[in-house]
């Protein structure tokens, strides 16, 4: 999993910056989201199982795509090939 998830790093931004912009999307998303269903459940209200996927993807994808931009995006700021250096020791 980890030498797949480089080489997708790698693959996609070889040519180009990975911006903080798409960071603070996915943060806001996975906020705005807690917080509504945060306050639900503070006001008493449970979800049956579908409501309860549905709010467990709307939270923890983002933030999972968060974290994962953000570690890339770190990774890249330390060098031109760092995204590169990190693929072979990797294992790719």
């Amino acid at each position: 999993m980890k030498v797949a998830f480089w080489r997708f790093a790698h693959m996609r931004y070889q040519g180009r910056k990975p911006t903080l912009l798409t960071d603070v999307a996915a943060f806001t998303w996975f906020t705005f989201f807690a917080l509504v269903y945060g306050c639900a459940l503070l006001a008493g209200w449970w979800p049956d199982i579908l409501e309860a996927v549905v709010g467990t993807i709307l939270i923890g994808v983002p933030l999972v795509g968060g974290v994962l931009h953000r570690r890339i995006r770190l990774e890249a700021a330390k060098a031109p090939d760092a995204l590169y250096r990190k693929r072979i020791e990797a294992g790719s």
